[in-house]
């Protein structure tokens, strides 16, 4: 069954929309639908990840295609890319994540 998040960068103003389907193969379908043209890109460069690509992240094209499409180090994007895989293959509980509904980062002073 398809897992969903949904970022919301208030810091560049942009949103976006990340699905995860797990596939016969074994690979993760990820679709990316987002306000940014930058992680736009970083969707259409990423295809099909494999479990060598989202276990670890040494050698990841998670991170090449972040790289390759100029995402910032502070884009939540490649993050969120993980969680939404891992909630899709069982990594993370799904029931527990759509309980707690997010994670943050407070910005303090």
């Amino acid at each position: 069954m398809t897992s969903k998040v949904r970022v919301d960068m208030t810091i560049c103003d942009h949103k976006t929309l990340i699905d995860a389907d797990e596939q016969p193969d074994g690979t993760v379908k990820v679709r990316i639908r987002s306000t940014c043209k930058d992680v736009r890109d970083f969707g259409r460069r990423l295809g099909p990840v494999g479990m060598e690509d989202y276990v670890q992240n040494t050698g990841s094209k998670v991170w090449k295609c972040a790289e390759e499409a100029r995402l910032t180090p502070t884009c939540l994007i490649p993050v969120a890319v993980f969680n939404v895989i891992w909630m899709e293959v069982g990594m993370i509980s799904k029931r527990h994540a759509i309980k707690e509904k997010n994670v943050c980062i407070h910005f303090l002073e």
